[in-house]
């Protein structure tokens, strides 16, 4: 059957699975680019004079690469090597708080080397900047201060007047979702499944689904973060080899719209004997003349070929029936052939 050249309107998901398990990973579906680029070596090879007379091909390659505009943790999971945990770590805080009465208080509770919790703390000057520093102490004297974990308060000098700013520095302890790319792992392979949408010239609508079954992911990236945008950008190499593949890089599956499920197989039948239904010992079951005919779930049939039929081996007198088999859409029937094998 002939498609209709295509024009690729947009791209939707790029969805990635687990290579052994078929867990799924992550989902791309804020795709501002998706590129996927093939590049063939070839070797000239030459007669006399240097007269071109073949062309050796070979060294294929195929690499997926594209920029999200979120930034993804499945596939930055996949990029590190590492996976994501959901802990208790601590993060570094910063309160800018106000001194009345010689105290103030942090909003959190600061974790560290006891009587050193607090990692700086500065006052505040009238324009914004960092003033003097002031170190923790077991009493406030001048320049010094003091810090209870357990009330969060915080306890000054004479010296530091109320309504004074101070920017607070110190270390907390919270649940969190944590990454930690380790320098000892690396970045991971995967199936995708890329999704877009295309139409023809006649604007009939039509999905693209473009199945890498094994993608080595590269671990370089960069998050740039300011002004522009943050985007994910990703690169991935298409392997062959993958599990229960013939050693393809990828298929390219072009359906309409509004393709509906393909039918499943429900039963094979002989619907016309073979020529041959009586043998000798010793004798190969032949089947020129047989017709088989599938039934789908849809109710619809018809003939079918590519089945295999057994015993394949000499016919002996124990050989009564032949079995055939047929498989359509990961779907096996059977059906049996009557024979008769004389001595």
């Amino acid at each position: 059957m002939s498609i209709p050249d295509i024009t690729i309107t947009s791209i939707e998901t790029i969805t990635a699975f687990d290579i052994s398990t078929g867990a799924y990973k992550f989902t791309l579906d804020e795709l501002q680019s998706a590129t996927i680029a093939q590049s063939q070596d070839s070797t000239d090879i030459t007669g006399k004079q240097g007269r071109r007379l073949a062309t050796l091909k070979r060294n294929k390659a195929v690499t997926i690469s594209g920029t999200n505009g979120l930034v993804s943790h499945g596939l930055l999971e996949m990029q590190t090597g590492s996976a994501f945990e959901n802990t208790t770590t601590t993060v570094l805080w910063v309160d800018y708080l106000t001194v009345n009465s010689y105290a103030a208080a942090t909003s959190f509770k600061a974790v560290g080397t006891s009587g050193a919790e607090i990692e700086a703390l500065y006052i505040r000057n009238s324009d914004g900047t960092l003033g003097s520093e002031l170190t923790q102490a077991v009493s406030a004297s001048a320049g010094k201060f003091t810090y209870t974990p357990a009330t969060k308060a915080l306890g000054f000098h004479t010296d530091v007047a109320d309504n004074t700013e101070i920017v607070v520095y110190y270390k907390r302890q919270i649940a969190a979702n944590v990454l930690s790319d380790d320098s000892d792992t690396y970045s991971g392979k995967c199936a995708l499944y890329i999704d877009a949408m295309a139409e023809d010239k006649c604007a009939k609508v039509y999905r693209v689904q473009i199945y890498v079954p094994k993608a080595d992911f590269n671990g370089e990236f960069s998050f740039e973060m300011g002004d522009n945008q943050t985007v994910h950008a990703f690169e991935a190499n298409a392997l062959s080899g993958a599990c229960g593949t013939s050693g393809q890089f990828f298929t390219y599956t072009v359906f309409g719209a509004d393709t509906v499920d393909a039918p499943s197989l429900s039963s094979i039948a002989v619907t016309t004997a073979p020529t041959k239904t009586s043998y000798s010992v010793g004798e190969s079951f032949n089947a020129t003349g047989m017709v088989v005919t599938a039934t789908y779930s849809d109710g619809s049939s018809g003939a079918v070929t590519g089945y295999t039929t057994s015993p394949v081996t000499a016919l002996t007198t124990n050989d009564t029936t032949i079995t055939i088999t047929y498989t359509y859409g990961g779907v096996t029937k059977t059906a049996t052939q009557a024979i008769t094998v004389s001595a």
